[in-house]
């Protein structure tokens, strides 16, 4: 199947509901302590914050999520006026497909065409670095006049997708070799099962510094995979079916990255629905918050403009119900963390950024 095809699927069926879960977030074990009482008033809220070199409305980022089709054309521009009007971040999806086919390079370019003032993050997925070098990765990245590049780690999609790369050798030393030479920051992101504490040192130690964890619990790309494969009659849900619930919860992602360093930037996504799962996932160690599916639904249906508004109207209440009149006190508002999720940052031992979290450890 082509990469063109596949792209079209891949939006399909990210659309239906069979994408989704079966894990949650755990964004449901923290609870932000509500303040009777807040010497805050609404309309003075910020939520803006500086994010690679531009000043930002909100701490969100629309993620980079496709392109190679005429369908994806139409998306990324619909996607594109959203980050414009709002002064939010955007990615563009894997140019894995603008790499084989150039023609296709403006179904990437239209997002930096109508987003002219918002950062603008290109996208490669690990897989393919041992088969592009460093000029062709500058050359990818400035044909849509990124900001950074976010470089998708995603080896549970690849070992169940029927074309998928299974090869994974020597991908430290490829990063590590990018880092110091790429002219732009580069974004290390997964897509559904979550960065671990030790990968994110591994990474860190190379001088990688940004970290979108992209954790279980919202859109599924196994569960995708393996839907693709029953329309194409390559069944493979007999052997991947067990790996549907395979990763990191987004809010222990969150955790695990955030006890690496204090100078990282930690992108919470992976199941973010709402503003106050944006407020959560800063609470826990995010700097901003990342989402696809939900944009993608949206713009499909036409409400993009008011699932933004909401989202953010969502995310100004919770701080206002928790005294922060901006995104740093916001860091370091008062949580309680219950469930699976404090046995989980019990067991690991993560050291957390907000010393107003109450972790209930019950053994």
């Amino acid at each position: 199947m082509s990469i063109e095809n596949r792209k079209k699927e891949h939006i399909e069926i990210a659309l239906s509901p069979e994408s989704q879960g079966p894990l949650t977030t755990l964004f449901e074990d923290v609870v932000l302590v509500h303040n009777a009482i807040p010497d805050v008033s609404y309309d003075e809220i910020d939520v803006s914050i500086s994010f690679l070199g531009y000043k930002l409305n909100a701490p969100l980022i629309i993620s980079g999520m496709t392109g190679g089709t005429e369908k994806a054309f139409e998306i990324n521009r619909r996607l594109a006026e959203l980050a414009e009007e709002f002064r939010i971040a955007i990615g563009v999806g894997s140019q894995r497909a603008m790499i084989e086919n150039p023609s296709l390079l403006y179904t990437y370019k239209v997002v930096r065409d109508v987003a002219k003032s918002v950062p603008v993050i290109a996208n490669i997925g690990f897989a393919q670095l041992k088969k592009i070098g460093i000029d062709q990765i500058e050359s990818m990245v400035s044909a849509i006049e990124a900001n950074a590049l976010a470089v998708h780690l995603n080896p549970a999609q690849e070992l169940v997708q029927v074309e998928g790369d299974k090869d994974f050798r020597g991908v430290l030393d490829i990063l590590k070799d990018i880092v110091s030479k790429l002219s732009i920051p580069l974004i290390i992101k997964e897509v559904g099962n979550g960065l671990s504490k030790e990968v994110a040192e591994k990474l860190y130690s190379i001088g990688i510094k940004i970290f979108d964890v992209a954790g279980a619990g919202g859109t599924n790309w196994v569960k995708i995979e393996l839907l693709r494969g029953l329309k194409s009659g390559a069944d493979m849900t007999r052997f991947g079916e067990v790996f549907t619930a395979w990763g990191i919860p987004t809010a222990a992602s969150i955790c695990e990255v955030r006890s690496v360093a204090e100078d990282i930037t930690v992108i919470g996504s992976g199941g973010i629905r709402s503003g106050l799962d944006i407020a959560k996932a800063i609470s826990l160690g995010a700097d901003l918050a990342a989402a696809a599916q939900p944009f993608l639904k949206s713009v499909a249906m036409g409400r993009g403009r008011e699932y933004v508004n909401t989202i953010l109207r969502q995310l100004k209440t919770a701080m206002a119900l928790v005294n922060s009149k901006n995104i740093e006190e916001l860091k370091h508002a008062p949580t309680i963390v219950l469930g699976r999720l404090a046995q989980w940052i019990c067991s690991r031992k993560l050291r957390l950024r907000n010393n107003h979290i109450y972790i209930h450890c019950c053994y």
